[in-house]
């Protein structure tokens, strides 16, 4: 079975931390070896830090009325909110943002309910109900999601829509590209993105803080990682993780922004609005990026969306 991981396990960080101690009293050369391993190790440190999974949980959904969907998928379980009434009538899928969950979006999502349409909302790997991973990557959420259509009975839907906030929004996107099929592909209908994240690169450079002098190596250890957790990426460049390469909507998309976003800026707004595609774009002063269940000013723009739109 093909090896899909980028890090050691704790058993052979162990092991070799006991090596950098043992070899300089029995080899020769032991305080070189050392150094190398101790390099190695510091690397593996590096590389969970990367595709280290959310520190926190929000609270699962709890609401009646939905069913739980569960599908296993690439060493592990995905799953999703399901609330589909037997009337034919367009899918909305809800991806939330990092260190949240599927229960800070019901009142969206009851937005959607109300106009008659089926929703489900998918809880992103190491939130919600659905169990830690290893090695966190969006690629492996975009492989739940798929999976989770994948057991779908689409003979009651015509349409299928997309909604992701923050990191969701990257997920959503990243679904574009086309290495990503399925039905529902062919039935997509419309995009709606709530501060989204449409690039990889800042996010890194961030993370990388006082260790910046080091970008370059931690660049090219996430795109080496990533590569072995997805081989079926086919070997993805440093310009593939951002908006176009990442992915880019061929249908029409709603972008919620808040205008002052405190978590990513205006930078992923700027990048969207860039691009050629059909987007309809609005900066909310009143929104914030995160505690955001209720906000007039968006909802009232989320139910014209559905009216102009969907319905």
């Amino acid at each position: 079975m093909e090896r899909r991981k980028a890090t050691w396990s704790n058993l052979t960080i162990s092991i070799n931390a006991i090596l950098t101690l043992l070899l300089p009293f029995i080899l020769p050369y032991g305080y070189f070896l050392s150094f190398i391993i101790l390099l190695m190790i510091i690397q593996q440190i590096l590389l969970r830090l990367i595709f280290q999974s959310p520190s926190k949980r929000s609270l699962i959904l709890s609401q009646p009325g939905w069913e739980i969907l569960k599908v296993e998928n690439l060493d592990s379980n995905a799953y999703a909110f399901v609330n589909i009434s037997e009337q034919k009538s367009d899918l909305v899928v809800f991806v939330h943002g990092w260190q949240s969950s599927s229960e800070k979006f019901f009142e969206r999502i009851q937005i959607f309910h109300n106009a008659g349409l089926h929703t489900m909302a998918i809880d992103m790997r190491g939130h919600g109900i659905s169990p830690d991973t290893p090695e966190w990557t969006a690629g492996k959420v975009i492989s739940d999601v798929k999976s989770l259509l994948n057991e779908i009975d689409n003979s009651l839907i015509d349409k299928v829509h997309f909604y992701g906030h923050s990191l969701g929004g990257f997920v959503c996107l990243g679904m574009h590209h086309e290495r990503h099929e399925g039905w529902w592909k062919d039935k997509y209908g419309t995009l709606m993105l709530e501060s989204p994240m449409a690039a990889y690169s800042p996010i890194l450079e961030e993370m990388s803080g006082r260790l910046s002098f080091m970008l370059p190596l931690l660049k090219k250890w996430a795109l080496q990682g990533f590569n072995k957790i997805h081989p079926e990426a086919g070997g993805i460049e440093w310009k593939d993780i951002d908006v176009p390469h990442w992915g880019l909507p061929k249908v029409p998309t709603l972008l919620l922004q808040a205008s002052n976003d405190k978590r990513l800026g205006r930078f992923h707004y700027d990048l969207l609005r860039s691009q050629d595609i059909d987007l309809q774009s609005h900066l909310i002063d009143s929104l914030g990026h995160s505690n955001n269940r209720v906000n007039s000013e968006r909802d009232r723009l989320i139910k014209k969306w559905i009216d102009d739109m969907i319905i």
